[in-house]
């Protein structure tokens, strides 16, 4: 994976922070605008998470983003933080779900946008998301010339 790092503060008001910057990176890799979207939300949500996580066990570390394409021309997010992690329930067990054990519904959240999402518990918790790119067939040449030609 071509990946970027992004270290933030866990402080809430870096959140807008991180969508900005890993929405602009997707944008620049061809993922389609509503999938941007969808993104943003995800991206909101996770990294919302690990800082209430670090707030909460009084970690001073930064919340750590990585992101960028794989080989297999998806866009993987991955938000890491050193709080003390916890086991998400299966998407399945929503019967007799105790909601505050994930904070709300965030994780169901992230998990109905990505197309595929990990959560791995170590020394902290790392929430893996991936996003296919539908690329579009023109090229950054003809898009412009087809925005130049455009009437408005």
């Amino acid at each position: 994976m071509s990946a970027v790092e992004l270290c933030l503060p866990a402080d809430v008001q870096y959140v807008g922070l991180a969508r900005l910057v890993v929405c602009a990176a997707a944008r620049i890799a061809g993922m389609d605008s509503d999938r941007v979207e969808d993104l943003r939300i995800a991206v909101s949500e996770a990294t919302t998470n690990a800082i209430m996580a670090h707030r909460r066990s009084g970690r001073p570390e930064p919340v750590m983003l990585r992101f960028g394409t794989d080989d297999q021309k998806r866009f993987q997010v991955t938000v890491v933080d050193s709080g003390p992690g916890f086991q998400p329930a299966a998407p399945e067990a929503l019967n007799g779900r105790d909601w505050r054990d994930e904070s709300g519904l965030g994780v169901t959240i992230i998990r109905g946008l990505a197309d595929e999402v990990r959560f791995e518990r170590g020394e902290g918790m790392q929430v893996s998301m991936r996003f296919a790119l539908e690329l579009q067939d023109l090229g950054a040449e003809d898009a412009a010339d087809d925005l130049g030609s455009q009437s408005v």
